[in-house]
């Protein structure tokens, strides 16, 4: 084999060198630099200028620095004179390369800061794992929650240029009040970009992803970081939506304790089925979920030890105690005969953390008002119109099931048949009745709204992009409310919206609520990491067991067209085993009013149509 020459060789050094960046091309010209001078000093003191050897090499290197310095020079000595001009030259002809160096240096550092290579150095910030378009509602709850701190920091790795996360994120939110928003760009799965966010000193980490895989991938990668950081012990916690229900216990054993998981398949269909039959529902989840009005704290009142949990709920003039927290078990809505310890923590729906205090007084309330609880009429049958078919809709029936009367009435209105609802006795309260045709057909629906129809639920299809299937959803809603209008029929709509923003667009058709699955997820997601232990208590409430939010009608209650404070109301749902958490006010047009956690102590006159909204077993 024959052997590379020298100069083969010295170009491969010297290629080599010129690769190891910024550094080792200065070190290599301010070498040249020092050889140049060393070897015109020593040539220096054989022209006869008079000066010795460390004067020679001072002078070069004066020439080298400075080309002016030859101006000086005794041009009698011609042999010095151009020993000089020439270091002069190699000094004019280094410098010029330094100056390039330097500069070429710079605009890479400034290249590589935009592109957002650099390490975050925060404590206590929050980093969420992926940049889609659910970030700004995530962003957008997180700065709420972090107005009550001094300096708020949320870190975001995504797969795009920083300066575009950074543009695109400005464009979405306007005002970041007390937080800093700061992006890089990485793999979510790689050890240098959790590196790069710091996840050993954070609070909490959102795993912003919708691909199950993905997301368990995202899962472990933070699991082996944190262990091989040595910071696995800490307190912070993952918080993460599985989309398969196939998924969730594989997402639970990668997480080892520290993640918290949403099921969104099944949360979407139980709010979807929940909403559909109690307009205005959607209204009171969204209020109990975002950060914007009030949200559930946990508060420690010991001055409550030894009283009833029953008898303190009227302790709070502006706050709602949902339940305790007791040995790590969620007890919402306990029984009112639960004696409290010092120990507890207080399940509180209050405006801010720390903001609602007890004040222990005997509390009047109008016993007069105050009704039996029995005139509740005897629910009856419903008819339940469904149009269109996605892969929430089995999840959606199960749901309904177990709260619809006997019964009901269930009209399935689909394009393509679906084998899977057609096993039988496989929704035992529920009759159901399938229907194939163009659900956008305006002839179609007029024949579908039916006398008897009592809600209409309308369902997204989730085979086209998130705009199309909006639309086509909007156009049935403008047909919805043509027909109810020529037919004068009132029917209660429920929409799944895929966008908040063709929601805002959606307004304008009256419908009693829009529910935008993937928003409210984000809300939950938002919310559970501040708080892990808010996820127990989010499942409570969507799970049919134990106790779930209702909307029941007010002469339930109390006498309706009298003043009435909410005390009043409040002592009137607890001797029926319930928390009343809010009302629902309905005006003659139809439309009507949700307030959640009202001042116990203002009055309020209420009509046969009126609701009170409460934290119920059934």
């Amino acid at each position: 084999m024959k052997k590379k020459g020298w100069k083969e060789r010295m170009k491969y050094q010297f290629d080599n060198l010129m690769s190891k960046g910024t550094v080792a091309l200065v070190g290599m010209l301010f070498a040249i630099t020092l050889i140049v001078v060393v070897i015109a000093g020593v040539l220096g003191t054989g022209t006869g200028n008079g000066m010795g050897l460390g004067n020679n090499i001072w002078m070069s290197l004066q020439h080298a620095i400075d080309a002016g310095t030859l101006a000086g020079d005794d041009t009698a000595n011609i042999l010095y004179i151009v020993l000089m001009a020439l270091v002069t030259v190699c000094g004019i002809f280094i410098t010029s390369i330094l100056i390039g160096i330097i500069t070429t240096g710079f605009e890479e550092k400034l290249t590589a800061l935009r592109k957002g290579r650099s390490c975050v150095v925060e404590n206590g910030h929050t980093v969420i794992l992926g940049f889609n378009d659910h970030i700004y509602t995530l962003i957008s709850e997180l700065i709420i929650a972090n107005e009550n701190q001094a300096d708020g920091c949320i870190v975001i790795i995504g797969d795009e240029d920083k300066e575009e996360m950074d543009q695109r994120i400005a464009e979405q939110i306007s005002d970041f009040k007390n937080t800093r928003i700061i992006c890089r760009a990485g793999t979510i799965t790689e050890y240098h970009s959790l590196k790069m966010a710091s996840l050993e000193t954070c609070r909490s980490v959102i795993v912003n992803e919708t691909d199950d895989f993905l997301v368990i991938k995202s899962i472990l990668a933070i699991v082996n970081y944190l262990k091989s950081e040595d910071a696995f012990d800490s307190d912070m916690h993952i918080s993460a939506m599985i989309d398969d229900e196939l998924n969730y216990e594989a997402a639970l054993i990668a997480g080892e304790g520290k993640a918290e998981l949403i099921y969104t398949q099944d949360a979407i269909a139980r709010i979807i089925a929940h909403t559909c039959r109690q307009p205005g529902l959607s209204n009171v989840l969204i209020e109990l979920f975002d950060y914007d009005g009030d949200e559930l704290y946990f508060e420690k009142y010991e001055e409550l030890e030894g009283k009833r949990f029953g008898g303190i709920l009227n302790y709070f003039d502006k706050a709602v105690i949902f339940g305790v927290k007791r040995d790590n078990q969620i007890l919402l809505n306990p029984s009112k005969d639960l004696i409290l310890k010092k120990e507890d923590l207080y399940i509180v729906l209050e405006d801010d953390d720390g903001v609602a205090k007890p004040v222990i007084a005997e509390r009047e309330v109008d016993t007069a008002v105050i009704a039996s609880g029995s005139d509740m009429k005897h629910e009856t049958p419903e008819t339940i119109l469904i149009l269109g078919m996605n892969t929430k809709l089995p999840k959606i029936l199960e749901e309904m099931n177990h709260y619809v009367v006997k019964d009901t009435k269930i009209v399935l209105a689909m394009e393509t048949e679906c084998q899977e609802l057609k096993q039988p006795n496989q929704y035992p309260n529920m009759e159901l009745q399938i229907e194939i045709c163009d659900i956008n057909d305006r002839r179609n629906l007029n024949r579908l709204i039916t006398d008897d129809i009592n809600h209409v639920l309308i369902l997204s299809d989730l085979e086209c992009e998130t705009d199309l299937s909006d639309a086509k959803t909007l156009l049935k809603l403008i047909h919805l409310r043509d027909i109810a209008k020529k037919k004068n029929q009132h029917f209660n709509i429920t929409s799944e919206m895929l966008s908040v923003e063709n929601q805002r667009l959606a307004k304008v058709t009256k419908v009693n609520d829009f529910v935008v699955g993937t928003n409210i997820i984000n809300l939950i997601l938002t919310q559970i990491s501040e708080n892990r232990d808010l996820t127990s208590i989010f499942t409570d409430l969507l799970d049919e067991e134990g106790s779930e939010i209702y909307m029941k009608k007010i002469s339930r209650y109390v006498a309706v067209e009298q003043a009435v404070d909410f005390r009043t109301m409040t002592e009137s749902a607890c001797k029926l085993g319930e928390i009343a958490i809010g009302y629902k006010k309905v005006r003659e047009d139809g439309s009507f009013e949700i307030v959640t956690n009202p001042d116990k102590r203002e009055k309020v006159s209420y009509g046969s149509e009126d609701y009170l909204i409460v934290l119920a077993e059934d």
